[in-house]
Order: structure tokens, then C-alpha cells, then sequence
């Protein structure tokens, strides 16, 4: 089960404005699934806060998306501050 409030208060300020700057419909590049992942708990943790978008074949030609849920509470939640 996801955590979404812990996973967003664990990012690093410099990693949640950069998600915050590049906007909701952002292709997730290594860095940034890196950082989730870690947020979440660890390398792999992450990929219940992120979804591939398009085809999984070949993997290295994957697009890592946030969750929609995800991106509302990064969003919603920049509002806030």
C-alpha cells in the first residue's frame, strides 16, 4: 500500500521542486524514479507512485509517469505552501 503523503514529505526540497517544475504530465527521467523510489523505501520501492505509460517493450524505451493520484497531491499540496 502507498503512502503518498510520507513518500512526498521523504523527497529531498530540491527533488519535489523539480517535479514541481516540470509539471503533471512529466516523463519521469532516472533521477527523479530514483528519488521516489528512495522516498518510498528503496531501489524498486517507488512503482506504486509512478505507472509506465506506452509500451513496455524494450525496456529501456519506457516512460515512467506519476500516478494520477500522486501528481494531485504534489500539485494540491504546492498550493498549500
Amino acid at each position: 500500500m502507498v503512502d503518498i503523503p510520507r513518500m512526498i514529505a521523504a523527497l529531498q526540497p530540491a527533488e519535489l521542486e523539480t517535479l514541481r517544475s516540470r509539471g503533471r504530465g512529466q516523463i519521469l527521467d532516472a533521477g527523479l524514479v530514483a528519488a521516489i523510489d528512495a522516498a518510498a523505501g528503496g531501489p524498486g520501492e517507488g512503482r506504486g507512485y509512478y505507472v509506465v505509460n506506452g509500451p513496455l517493450w524494450p525496456v529501456e524505451n519506457r516512460e515512467y509517469h506519476l500516478r494520477s493520484d500522486v501528481a494531485a497531491a504534489i500539485f494540491d499540496s504546492q498550493r498549500l505552501s
